[in-house]
């Protein structure tokens, strides 16, 4: 159905706050499986003492996961202009997204 990791940002001084990373199989897509897996990686990086989790690149023209992480309290905090070459829509911006924990 779909996975995820949970592991430091940053090594060294940033570790404090967590990064992931997801994927569904495209059979299972809308049927709520991220959702799932995005509220059990926040509860285990809560738990395994992550003070926020942050995504480094969310394109933006992924309307589905932009909505999914802002529903679970995700900021878009900056805007990387063109910083993702989509096979279809050319340069999209990309964002970075952060969740205190």
């Amino acid at each position: 159905m779909g996975a995820y990791i949970v592991k430091p940002n940053q090594p060294g001084h940033g570790a404090h706050i967590a990064n992931a990373a997801y994927m569904v199989d495209a059979g299972w897509r809308g049927s709520g499986v991220g959702r799932q897996l995005g509220e059990h990686s926040l509860l285990i990086a809560k738990d395994a003492g992550y003070h926020g989790m942050q995504y480094n690149m969310v394109v933006s023209s992924n309307k589905g996961a932009v909505h999914l992480w802002q529903s679970l309290g995700f900021d878009i905090i900056g805007t990387v202009p063109g910083g993702f070459h989509h096979a279809g829509e050319g340069y999209v911006d990309a964002y970075i997204m952060f969740k205190k924990l």
